[in-house]
C-alpha cells in the first residue's frame, strides 16, 4: 500500500508541475515579458551549467560528462530561435510559441537523459517477474499518468475546457472504417516489429535470451486473457493519447517517436528498437490520417496479441 501511495503522490507532483509549466508558458505566449524571461532562465541556466560541467568532466576523463552535455543541450538548444525555425521546416512546431519551445526543451532533455542512460550503462537491464497484484495497480497508475499529462499538455483548465482538450487529442467515437483500419494495421505492426527482432537475432544473438526473459518477466502478472486485455488497453490508450494525441501535432512524427522508443528501456540499445521506431512511425501515420482512436486500436490489439502469443508458446 505504501508503494501505491508513493506512486500516486509522485503522479500528483509531476502533473501539478506540468500544469504550472503550461500556465507559465501560456502567459509567456500572451506576451508577458517576465514569464518569457522566466522560461529562458528556467531552461537556459541549468542547460548552460550542465553543458559546461559536462565539458569539464569529459576533459578530465571523468564519468558522466557526456550525460551532462546531452542533458544540458536538451534544455538549452530549444531556446535558440534559429534551431526552432529549422525544426519548423520539418515539424508542425511554431518557432515563436513559448508553449512549443518549453515542450521541446522537456522532450529533448528527457530523450537525452534516456539515451545516455542506455549508452553509458555498464549493466544489462534486468526486469524482475511481477505478480498480478502488483502489475495491475501499476498499469492503472501508468494509464492515469499518461492521460493526465496528455490533458495538461494540451492546456486543459489553462486555455481549453474538457471538450476542447478531448478534440485536440484527436479523441472521438470511431467510425466503422477507423475501427477496421486500426485492426488491419496490426498486421504491418507485427511485420515492422519482426524486422527489429530478426536483426537482433542475427547481429546481437548474445542479448536475445536476456530480452526474452525480460519480456516474460514484464508480463508475468498478466499471462491470461483478461490480463492481456488490460495490458493492451493500458499501454494502447495511455501511450497513444500522450504521444500521438498530445505531442505529435506539435512536434511531428519523428521527434515524438524518438521519445516513445527511448522510453522502452527494457529493449536496451538493440535492433529491437529499430522495429519499435518503425512501428511508432506507423502509429504516427495512422494518427495523422485516421485519428488517435484508430492508433489506440492498433496499439492495444498488438500488445494484447503479443501477451496471448506468449501464453500459447
Amino acid at each position: 500500500m505504501s508503494e501505491l501511495t508513493f506512486s500516486l503522490f509522485g503522479l500528483l507532483l509531476v502533473v501539478s508541475a506540468a500544469f504550472g509549466l503550461v500556465n507559465w508558458a501560456m502567459r509567456a505566449n500572451k506576451g508577458d515579458k517576465a514569464a518569457i524571461m522566466g522560461l529562458y532562465l528556467l531552461f537556459g541556466m541549468p542547460g548552460v551549467l550542465l553543458f559546461v560541467a559536462g565539458l569539464a568532466l569529459v576533459v578530465n576523463g571523468t564519468e558522466g560528462g557526456w550525460f551532462a552535455i546531452g542533458l544540458g543541450l536538451g534544455f538549452s538548444l530549444p531556446l535558440l530561435k534559429p534551431l526552432r525555425q529549422l525544426l519548423a521546416r520539418v515539424t508542425p512546431i511554431d518557432p515563436d510559441s513559448p508553449i512549443d519551445y518549453s515542450g521541446l526543451a522537456i522532450l529533448l532533455s528527457v530523450s537525452a537523459f534516456l539515451f545516455f542512460s542506455l549508452v553509458l550503462s555498464d549493466e544489462p537491464v534486468e526486469i524482475q517477474a511481477t505478480e498480478a497484484s502488483d502489475i495491475v495497480p501499476s498499469l492503472i497508475i501508468n494509464l492515469m499518468a499518461f492521460l493526465a499529462l496528455a490533458y495538461v499538455a494540451v492546456g486543459y483548465r489553462n486555455y481549453r475546457n474538457g471538450e476542447e482538450a478531448t478534440a485536440r487529442l484527436g479523441l472521438w467515437k470511431p467510425t466503422q472504417h477507423e475501427v477496421i483500419v486500426g485492426l488491419v494495421a496490426v498486421v504491418p505492426a507485427f511485420i515492422l516489429s519482426m524486422i527489429g527482432s530478426v536483426l537482433t537475432g542475427v547481429l546481437q544473438p548474445e542479448v536475445v535470451d536476456r530480452l526474452g526473459e525480460n519480456i516474460d518477466n514484464l508480463t508475468a502478472g498478466v499471462q491470461n486473457p483478461l490480463g492481456a486485455l488490460l495490458l493492451g488497453l493500458s499501454a494502447g490508450i495511455g501511450e497513444e493519447v500522450l504521444f500521438r494525441g498530445a505531442l505529435q501535432p506539435r512536434f511531428g512524427i519523428f521527434l515524438t517517436t524518438l521519445l516513445w522508443v527511448l522510453l522502452h528501456t527494457q529493449y536496451e540499445l538493440t535492433w529491437v528498437m529499430l522495429g519499435l521506431a518503425l512501428m511508432g512511425i506507423l502509429l504516427g501515420y495512422i494518427r495523422n490520417r485516421y485519428g488517435t482512436v484508430a492508433a489506440i486500436i492498433t496499439h492495444a490489439t498488438y500488445n494484447a496479441l503479443v501477451v496471448l502469443l506468449q501464453m500459447a508458446i
